[in-house]
């Protein structure tokens, strides 16, 4: 019983080691892929701008605050302020997570044709491995323009 079972558990793992010698594997680098692919610059520009534009909106009702002179219309610009903001936050997360969503779909859908091509068994990020791998990086940012 005992030999079968160990002879039976040798046998897996002589299985797993040969498949695991025939994987190959790439990678994205997505640090690069973020900086070199014009769509994603685009979005992050406009994200920035959002972000810009909350920070100069949150400096104007500071000021307007300041300027206030009475606790009331103090609290009423504060108020209308701060429900202004949330609606401009809700505005930068909902696009930004549109934006995060459109550009993976893409890098996948790339990656896919790299893997393919390359015969590869899978593609990862580069954050996701700890060594080895074929960097797809340039294959992908070609498929992507």
């Amino acid at each position: 019983m005992k030999k079968t079972v160990i002879t039976a558990l040798f046998a897996l793992i002589s299985m797993v080691s040969i498949n695991a010698s025939f994987a190959a594997i790439g990678y994205v680098d997505y640090g690069k892929v973020s900086t070199d692919y014009p769509l994603a610059k685009k979005y992050t520009l406009e994200l920035d701008k959002k972000v810009a534009a909350i920070k100069a909106y949150t400096t104007a009702q500071d000021k307007k605050i300041a300027a206030a002179k009475t606790d009331a219309e103090k609290k009423a610009i504060g108020t209308e302020s701060i429900k202004q903001l949330q609606i401009k936050q809700k505005d930068y997360v909902t696009t930004r997570t549109r934006y995060e969503n459109e550009l993976t779909a893409k890098v996948v859908a790339a990656a896919e044709k790299v893997r393919v091509a390359k015969k590869l068994d899978m593609i990862i990020k580069k954050d996701s491995r700890v060594t080895g791998g074929v960097d797809c990086t340039l294959d992908v940012l070609n498929a992507l323009k």
